[in-house]
Parts: structure tokens; sequence; C-alpha cells
């Protein structure tokens, strides 16, 4: 039990007690690592609106808030603590709203696969929200897969084995190999169409990867895109805009 205590503040003297909160004392332009705000966004089939599940949008996400100095401070959030808590909310969140549209899915910090205990943050969040990690779906970011190279697909088998399911973020980039491999790990990938042209994603990645079942959710679409983008093998999109 954590008690109170009355404390007179002084110049020199700053008092948080927030969750994930700290606001470092005489640096007046230090920033305030704060939980994000969250909405669900859903994700629907695009040939007839049918649910295909929703994603929980953070405002902000973990790489917003970190700082070099973070690194050293053991009462910041790391990247696995982020993850548990941002899973653990959104699935509280989820029971209070009565959204009940599945999976959930939600995007893991960039450092998530390069911390070591970030599956195990993922597992106790679920438990400590009372729900199950087959109703979950992380989101990784490709550049992340990337920077591991082989490690990659070993660190993402580590929540696969705990129950959670998992997807690609290529919104940004699309570098990561679609090996046999990778296509039986990841179940979607988020892509950005307008975007794969800059980006330089072969049509042919986008074509194979939905040859073998990869749910592909397009984002910053219309409705009446449907046909063209069914063409590539993309059915699926999150709140694609009304037609206008």
């Amino acid at each position: 039990m954590m008690t109170t205590q009355h404390l007179t503040r002084t110049p020199a003297m700053t008092h948080a007690r927030a969750s994930h909160l700290r606001l470092v004392v005489n640096e007046p332009q230090a920033p305030v690592v704060r939980q994000p705000r969250l909405r669900f966004r859903p994700v629907v089939r695009l040939s007839d609106g049918e649910a295909f599940g929703m994603h929980a949008e953070a405002d902000i996400a973990f790489e917003d808030t970190f700082r070099p100095h973070h690194l050293t401070d053991p009462n910041l959030p790391s990247a696995a603590a982020w993850l548990g808590d941002l899973i653990e909310r959104a699935c509280r969140l989820a029971k209070e709203t009565d959204a009940t549209l599945r999976p959930l899915s939600i995007l893991a910090p960039m450092a998530a696969l390069a911390d070591k205990d970030a599956p195990m943050a993922a597992e106790a969040a679920v438990a400590r929200a009372g729900a199950l990690a087959q109703e979950i779906r992380l989101d990784f970011c490709d550049a992340s897969v990337c920077a591991l190279e082989d490690l990659a697909l070993d660190r993402v088998d580590a929540f696969r084995r705990r129950g959670f399911r998992v997807g690609l973020d290529a919104r940004k980039s699309w570098r990561t190999p679609m090996g046999a491999r990778a296509r039986l790990t990841f179940e979607a990938v988020r892509l950005d169409p307008s975007r794969c042209e800059a980006l330089e994603i072969p049509m042919t990645r986008i074509e194979v990867a939905s040859a073998d079942g990869i749910a592909l959710i397009a984002e910053n679409v219309r409705w009446r895109d449907a046909e063209k983008l069914a063409d590539l093998g993309i059915h699926f999109a999150m709140t694609p805009k009304a037609d206008g």
C-alpha cells in the first residue's frame, strides 16, 4: 500500500505521481512521458463491408517519447513495459466500451522485438486484462523486423508461442523478405497503396502475400477503390473513406 506523504513544494522540487510519468527536475524543456490515448478503428472487407477486426490506434508512439538519457533511467518505461501497458489498456477499453470486433490489432514499439522481456510483458498484460492472447494481433514495423535480420522471425515467434497473432506494418517500407517462413508467420500486412510506388514495393510481393492468404489491409483508400485494390490482391481496409 502506498503511503501518501505531504510534501512542501519548493522551486527545486517537482512531484509527479501518475503512472509512467516523470518530470525531470531542473530541466524545463524535458518532455513528460505520458500514456497514449486510444481509439478504435474498424477494419472491413471492401467487397461487402464485413467486419474484419479493429485497430487500437494510439495518439503517440513509444518512439515519440524516447530520448537517449531514458536508457539509463529506471523510472521510465522500457519498450516491453510500454507494449504491456498498451495491450492491457486496449483490452480493458474494449470491454468498457463493448467493442467486440476481433482481432484487436496493436502496433508494437519498434524496440519491442529487441527487448527480450516484451513477449512476457505482453502475455502478462492480457492476463491482467482478463483477455486472451488469441484475440490480439501485434503488428511489427517493417523497419524493426529488417533491423534484426535473421533473428527477427525468431523474436516474432516468441509472441506467437504465447498465442498472439502477428502482422507486419509496411506503411512506410516493406523490405522484409517474404520467404516461406515469413508467409507462415505474418497473418496480415498493413500498407498504404498510394505510397507503394514511391516506396518501391514490388507488386509481385503484394501478389505473393495475398496468394498465400495473408490479409493485406489498406489505409487511406476509398470505398470506390475496392475493385482496383482487389485486382492487386488487397481485400481489406481500415476505415475506408466515403466516396465523394
